[in-house]
């Protein structure tokens, strides 16, 4: 498959190189083809290894800044609990006071860090001084035993888990830099073979006939389909269904996925393939291996020229299964 995108860059090269090899083969020991730079086919493999390798720290990082993300959601949709519960507390037995008055407006759960913090840090602290207050008769507690201690340790517990989200996004960021710097490196080398190959064969080689696609020939982008995504209970698995194709000339529709709620054709990754002719439906858990894991897909549809257009992306949340 010639390159489309980041997906396609392993493919790609693995073809290239058994288009390499074939070459060298016809030439003999001693004529190898060596491209600019000096590069010859060892030196394509060692570049495909670094991106293979690359690509898996990607996804490592990946990983680390989706389970980051979901610490922050949860650790948020707890403390918004405790701070409305105190804020009802407080409405409740200090009405008409000034502690009252000095209650600080609830966060949306889609603030950013200071923004959701920051409420949260000031209900702490009028917490303290309604506690410390002596016209107080005693600490305010609330459901579950729940103090003015545990919820400042909570926030501290937040505020650690967002700086370990923004790190984690930092290195995926890099890592993902790092990735596409190897796979400029390997179209130079793909582009350099395309062009030194057929000057070692007369025209009209197999060889030469032969040469693999570095883009999809020409041809028109097919229409996008329409998926819907839903979680199945019986194989706990996400199925995901979409509208047929128009393209008279369909090759395969292309299932792929992102970890999380974003969908980035920059870290995408294809999952699975469904021929014409069969069902348009796949099931998948990639992404979604635990309890509250979200995950993103789009069905690609992919024209025998190997052009492409990719879906709307739908997310899924791994529902959490209820405690027996």
């Amino acid at each position: 498959m010639p390159i489309s995108g980041p997906t396609s860059y392993v493919s790609t090269t693995e073809a290239f190189l058994t288009h390499w090899l074939a070459g060298d083969t016809a030439l003999g020991a001693g004529h190898e083809i060596v491209v600019s730079g000096g590069v010859a086919r060892g030196g394509l493999q060692t570049r495909l290894n670094d991106l293979n390798t690359k690509r898996t720290e990607v996804q490592s990082d990946l990983s680390d800044e989706e389970i980051a993300r979901e610490d922050v959601e949860l650790q948020k949709i707890a403390l918004l609990l405790r701070i409305n519960q105190f804020n009802e507390r407080v409405r409740g037995v200090l009405s008409g006071t000034k502690w009252e008055r000095a209650l600080p407006l609830v966060p949306t759960i889609s603030e950013a860090q200071s923004k959701f913090t920051d409420p949260l840090e000031k209900a702490a602290r009028l917490w303290h001084r309604i506690n410390a207050d002596p016209a107080t008769l005693a600490p305010l507690v609330l459901q579950g035993g729940y103090m003015q201690a545990m919820f400042v340790a909570d926030i501290a517990t937040l505020k650690a888990t967002f700086t370990t989200w923004t790190a984690a996004g930092t290195d995926a960021k890099i890592s993902l830099e790092e990735r596409n710097d190897i796979q400029d490196l390997i179209y130079a080398v793909l582009k350099d073979y395309r062009n030194a190959m057929p000057t070692h064969f007369t025209a009209g080689h197999a060889l030469i006939e032969s040469l693999p696609d570095l883009t999809p020939k020409p041809g028109s982008t097919p229409a996008a389909v329409t998926i819907n995504v839903v979680w199945d209970p019986v194989t706990l698995q996400a199925k995901i269904t979409w509208s047929a194709s128009t393209a008279a000339d369909l090759f395969q529709y292309e299932i792929r996925f992102c970890a999380g709620p974003n969908y980035n054709t920059e870290t995408e990754n294809v999952i699975g393939n469904v021929s014409p002719g069969s069902p348009l439906e796949f099931l998948t858990a990639a992404g979604l291996a635990a309890d509250g894991n979200v995950a993103s897909f789009k069905v690609y549809v992919v024209t025998n020229t190997l052009n492409e257009k990719g879906s709307n992306a739908m997310s899924i949340v791994r529902p959490v299964a209820p405690t027996p």
